[in-house]
């Protein structure tokens, strides 16, 4: 891609997003650097791990990760090897800039407006960040994303995210989303190095030139800035929600201690005013969607057409991917235009969500915690629930979506589901992957009914 003209008061946009373009902007000739730099102590520590505790042999072939827990590997033998020292006390080590406090405001942003976060976090920063064609190279090449996984993977990505803003204690050392993030760090790592290794050994399997080394600087920026920033400054006011500047750095400050621990520079994420400019810079650079863009986009949006606990069609889906990507990103990556109906369906979403939202700022701080920890016992439940098509447990991560010569990702089929009832589509998507809440019982007299059992009444 050729750099645009950065000069410094003049407009830039990227599939209507609109800015000015000003000294907090990177330069983009140096941020595209970070295509060749990468996570270098987590593949040294890889590394050293397979030599203390070699991988297990799997049908005649040496697996580069197994079914070990790399991270008890890496607790078990840090005292005894320098590398595993090092990223040890790395990830332990608590940076000046770490203001607990401020972290634990920010996984409260989450909760209250935790309906518009998780549809803007499925549907913005997962679905619309396949318009970023580098970094779905790597990801076709796993096949982590044919739609047969995709649900899976779609399951272990919304397990990450709920046990980072579960508690102040899960994102502390020890906590189940500081080792949820180290566990991811350990294996970008390996994939990374097993893309590499295919690379050497059939030119062409990887362009490293053209796309960049597998899982590199400036898409795990790019990773972060997907969960952080464009969830603030896109997503959110596309759904009817504009947080305060307070609000704001103190999201951001959760998400650059959860980007140190996993590797990521983000020296960038100092105040909100860098955060949105390397966003919009790193949009500019790298969003432009290649034909394995759409493939995994249309995946993720196959892989939630009626399926629990949402039951929702792929027309409504595709009409709240258009709201909160904007036709011409969602329109880039082949997402079937919604019609007049589903879209105004969307926006009834919003209205309902923003009502809800607002509502918890008014209730008192026991009745808070309660939708809070309902919030959170609900998601985890998704992921574990078979009957509601989890994976029957927690994720570790491991690495099971092997990259190899001839395995790439490919598009699903898909064809018109029933079109669901007004009611039932509202209230199901309106309660996303979570019931809802007791909302100021006491002050508005009612209770309103888990999605779930609200589904089986309708039915």
């Amino acid at each position: 891609m050729s750099l645009p003209n950065q000069d410094l008061g003049t407009a830039g946009e990227t599939y209507g997003h609109k800015f000015i373009w000003t000294a907090q902007h990177p330069d983009i000739s140096e941020l595209r650097k970070g295509l060749y730099t990468y996570d270098t102590l987590a593949s040294e520590a890889i590394d050293r791990i397979d030599a203390i505790s070699p991988p297990v042999p799997n049908n005649g072939q040496k697996c580069p990760m197994g079914q070990r827990d790399l991270y008890g590997l890496l607790l078990e033998h840090r005292e005894k090897d320098e590398t595993l020292n090092k990223l040890y006390h790395e990830i332990t080590d608590i940076p000046d800039w770490v203001d607990w406090a401020q972290i634990e405001r920010g996984q409260r942003v989450v909760k209250q407006y935790h309906g518009q976060a998780i549809l803007g976090l499925l549907l913005n920063s997962l679905l619309g960040g396949m318009a970023a064609w580098r970094v779905v190279e790597t990801l076709a090449r796993t096949g982590g994303f044919g739609v047969n996984v995709t649900r899976r993977r779609l399951l272990e990505t919304s397990q990450h995210f709920i046990e980072c803003i579960e508690s102040l204690d899960a994102v502390k050392p020890g906590g189940s989303g500081y080792v949820s993030s180290v566990r991811v760090r350990l294996l970008h790592a390996t994939v990374r190095r097993r893309i590499i290794q295919l690379a050497k050994d059939k030119p062409g399997y990887y362009d490293i030139a053209k796309w960049g080394v597998p899982i590199n600087d400036l898409h795990q920026i790019g990773t972060i800035d997907a969960y952080s920033t464009a969830l603030v400054y896109l997503s959110l006011p596309r759904q009817g929600i504009v947080l305060s500047e307070q609000k704001i750095a103190d999201y951001l400050a959760l998400w650059r201690w959860i980007g140190h621990i996993m590797g990521t520079p983000v020296g960038w994420m100092e105040t909100p005013e860098r955060a949105k400019a390397m966003m919009e810079t790193v949009m500019k650079s790298e969003l432009d969607p290649s034909r394995n863009s759409q493939i995994i986009a249309n995946n993720i949006l196959t892989a939630q057409v009626n399926v629990p606990p949402l039951y929702a069609s792929r027309e409504y889906l595709a009409a709240l991917a258009y709201r909160v990507n904007g036709d011409a990103l969602a329109a880039a990556l082949h997402i079937d235009r919604p019609s007049l109906y589903y879209r105004c369906l969307a926006g009834m979403q919003c209205l309902l969500l923003m009502s809800t939202s607002a509502i918890y700022g008014y209730l008192p701080e026991t009745r808070q915690r309660r939708r809070d920890a309902r919030f959170i016992a609900h998601g985890h439940e998704m992921v574990r629930s078979q009957r509601l098509g989890g994976i029957g447990h927690s994720s570790k991560f491991e690495f099971q979506y092997t990259p190899a010569i001839g395995k790439m990702t490919e598009m699903a089929a898909f064809g018109p589901s029933a079109t669901l009832m007004v009611l039932m589509a509202v209230v199901l998507v309106s309660n996303l992957l979570y019931p809802w809440q007791e909302i100021a019982a006491r002050r508005v007299g009612e209770l309103v009914m888990p999605g779930e059992q609200v589904l089986q009444g309708l039915l």
